[in-house]
């Protein structure tokens, strides 16, 4: 088996072409996976320098006192120029205990039972 000089060129560019192709699909490969893990590192980053703003925002208010401030606030402290009010909710209103009426006595005999009441509550 004789192989001829154009057999042998068209094998050599054949394999020239695979090779190319080849290294093509590599690229396209390598370049996709590339622009995913650089679109990840710039979310990271953007999450990164968000939270260094969040945090030099705090440092600044500690810096300034007004961190100081806004914990002695929180544990109910004021400023000595400052009004402070307070602000809550009534009490639930008292009943009176079992056994005892809730309304006093009407009529002549209650006239006589609270002074009798006062009288001896005072003597005694």
């Amino acid at each position: 088996m004789r192989l001829s000089p154009q057999a042998i060129l068209l094998a050599i560019i054949a394999v020239i072409g695979f090779w190319m192709v080849g290294s093509l699909v590599q690229e396209v490969s390598l370049d996709r996976s590339l622009s995913h893990q650089a679109s990840q590192l710039r979310d990271q980053n953007a999450a990164i320098a968000a939270t260094n703003q969040d945090y030099r925002r705090d440092i600044a208010a500690v810096s300034s006192g007004a961190a100081a401030e806004e914990e002695a606030r929180r544990d109910g402290y004021a400023r000595s120029d400052e009004r402070l009010y307070i602000i809550a909710t009534p009490p639930p209103p008292t009943t009176p205990p079992s056994g005892q009426r809730a309304s006093s006595p009407s009529g002549p005999g209650a006239v006589f039972q609270a002074v009798w009441h006062f009288l001896t509550r005072r003597s005694g």
